[in-house]
């Protein structure tokens, strides 16, 4: 978003395979990561419930009638809504261990406030496309999407076409990040065939990177491969670019 025009146009195409790829392999291992933590979570939580459940004021060899009729019924209970508890814990830890790892928490109150917003919204837009707001009780709801096919098949349309959209909005608002925390690491040596320098690294593919180089009030995009080196300065001035063969 803060690179000129200039840059993306020249770097934009080469380097969006290698940005793209990266962006979806932190994407495939926190989701990964999550559903790792979630089955570890339920391989201690569920057998404690579960002795939890069966024991009531002592270890009792046989329960009552009244007993075993609440244990079944509390254990129906846990049954019918696991399943949902437990794909609304990963996707908040997935989201979590995202921020964690690929944005390490650099948020400012506006990004913030903005994926909080588009949380909110994506929660809504998936609720409306599949209809829950023509019944708005959970359990009427969840019967329907079980028993009638029409249901079930508008509410996964309405989950794809959601978590699709979700996915472009947070692939937009944490690359903004992402490259708001690039930007203000401390530089480092880069060595190269064109250049050789402190800078940071904005992005790479097969031998191309994106530099940012930052000298008091003054920042600089390269733009950097084996056949040639484009440069362009954002502040105080703008000169054109040039490019060294």
């Amino acid at each position: 978003m803060k690179a000129p025009l200039q840059i993306v146009a020249v770097a934009g195409l080469p380097l969006a395979k290698g940005v793209t790829a990266t962006f979806f392999f932190y994407v495939f291992f926190c989701a990964v990561f999550a559903r790792v933590l979630i089955s570890m979570l339920q391989l201690v939580t569920l057998p404690f419930f579960a002795a939890t459940d069966r024991v009531e004021g002592g270890l009792h060899r046989k329960m009552s009638w009244s007993r075993q009729r609440r244990f079944v019924r509390s254990h129906s209970q846990i049954i019918k809504w696991e399943g949902y508890i437990w794909i609304s814990l990963q996707a908040a830890l997935f989201l979590l261990i995202m921020l964690g790892i690929y944005v390490k928490f650099t948020m400012t109150w506006r990004s913030s406030f903005g994926l909080l917003l588009s949380i909110i919204f994506v929660i809504l837009s998936v609720l409306v496309r599949s209809g829950f707001f023509l019944q708005p009780k959970p359990t009427i709801f969840i019967k329907k999407i079980q028993r009638r096919p029409t249901h079930s098949g508008r509410a996964a349309s309405a989950a794809f076409s959601t978590m699709t959209a979700a996915l472009i909005i947070m692939a937009f608002s944490m690359g903004s990040m992402r490259a708001n925390l690039l930007r203000d690491e401390e530089p480092h040596m880069v060595v190269t065939k064109e250049f050789t320098g402190k800078a940071n690294i904005i992005a790479s593919a097969e031998g191309a990177l994106l530099l940012f180089q930052k000298q008091d009030d003054e920042f600089r995009y390269i733009y950097s491969t084996p056949e040639f080196t484009a440069s362009m300065e954002t502040k105080p001035v703008f000169p054109p670019i040039s490019a060294k063969k």
